[in-house]
């Protein structure tokens, strides 16, 4: 007679508890697989520009616990450039390197620059390094170079969009300038040939999608700037105002489609058609100081009574005009940051609210140079030293 299989059954009981311990075994893998595939599809969907701000917080865990000397922290006299804000840290342009301090002023990470006159444009976590006696443009985050592209002449301004765009401006002999934009893999996705002007400053939108350049030229001794606007995707631009009399410094495309542009004796706002929404006219070359934080919410001083006193003009990044307020003397420096307004003047630092209220004053211990906000602190440079309030 043949033997018979033996069949187990498990009850119901003893089923759910297999079940939570085989869960229970995979719960990690599949956690991990899972942030490794989100990775993935964002390099794929966004490029490695986008996943540069995942990769920083991983990296940035063993960073967090450096120590360092803390605040105040010496900086070389000798090749120290400028200081900015980048992922919540402080970034320091030195003629021959970057360097990144966590919140002890521990090195966090640095790379090496070519230049000596390098500037950095930061946004959203990452920095743009450009100089006007080189021809190549790089881009970092607050852990790693992330890439570089190469033009045809010196650098003459550059600009940062918030997902990682680029724009360039250089001149070459058959052109007073070109503007090139670049996408997050940096590839080249849009150029503009300027024959008669220079332009002098560049805004992107928050997609890097929408352009606004402020080109600069001379027609019978007459200073004039033309404002023009594009859409990457046509050739043709948007819209092209000719301001004669005005030189534009600084254009700001805002979080909010709006274009802040100001100029040596005008701030006029735009909307992304080229209509103006809002001007601003104060007298020629009393501009003192022009700040924008990363959502475009913009600040200017310029001059009163002959430098007796100094206006301070607060524009949203709505394009509202939120507070003008007149301050005694002249400010050595301006930083803006979302609703706030950090004023310093000698060694006093005011705040100043979105509407024009004052709230907190710092006493600093010298006389301030340079001032940033980065993480909520304003961070100061004094006496060859970077301070933190």
């Amino acid at each position: 007679m043949a033997k018979q299989k033996k069949i187990i059954k498990l009850s119901n009981k003893r089923n759910k508890k297999l079940a939570k311990k085989i869960i229970k075994m995979l719960r990690i893998p599949i956690v991990i697989i899972a942030v490794l595939s989100a990775l993935f599809l964002s390099a794929r969907l966004l490029g490695n520009v986008a996943v540069s701000n995942i990769t920083d917080s991983i990296r940035g865990v063993k960073t967090v616990f450096a120590n360092g000397g803390g605040y105040p922290h010496s900086l070389d006299a000798f090749g120290f450039r400028e200081v900015t804000a980048i992922g919540g840290k402080p970034l320091v342009i030195y003629e021959d390197t970057t360097e990144i301090l966590n919140s002890s002023a521990a090195e966090t990470f640095s790379m090496q620059l070519g230049s000596a006159d390098s500037k950095v444009v930061s946004q959203n976590g990452r920095a743009l390094i450009y100089s006007n006696t080189s021809n190549e443009v790089f881009l970092q985050s607050g852990t790693e170079k992330l890439g570089s592209v190469e033009e045809r002449g010196s650098i003459v301004t550059a600009e940062l969009a918030n997902n990682g765009y680029i724009a360039t401006s250089f001149s070459v002999d058959e052109y007073e300038s070109v503007l090139s934009v670049y996408n997050r893999y940096f590839e080249k996705v849009f150029q503009w040939n300027c024959s008669q002007e220079k332009i002098s400053s560049i805004g992107l939108s928050i997609n890097g999608r929408n352009v606004a350049v402020a080109a600069v030229g001379s027609e019978n001794a007459e200073i004039y700037t033309r404002l023009i606007l594009f859409d990457i995707g046509s050739s043709e631009p948007v819209a092209d105002l000719m301001q004669r009399g005005t030189m534009f410094l600084k254009v700001v495309y805002t979080d909010s489609n709006k274009i802040i542009a100001v100029g040596d004796n005008k701030t006029v706002v735009l909307n992304k058609k080229g209509d103006v929404v809002d001007e601003l006219v104060y007298p020629e070359d009393t501009i003192v100081s022009v700040s924008a934080d990363d959502s475009g919410n913009t600040v200017i001083c310029y001059k009163e009574f002959g430098g007796a006193k100094t206006a301070v003009v607060r524009f949203s990044k709505t394009g509202k005009k939120t507070y003008s307020i007149t301050l005694e003397g002249v400010p050595d420096c301006v930083a803006a940051d979302g609703g706030k307004t950090a004023v310093a003047n000698g060694d006093k630092i005011t705040v100043y609210a979105s509407n024009g209220d004052e709230g907190k004053t710092i006493e600093t211990e010298h006389p301030v140079n340079d001032l940033f906000w980065c993480s909520g602190d304003i961070y100061t440079v004094e006496s060859g030293k970077l301070c933190k309030y």
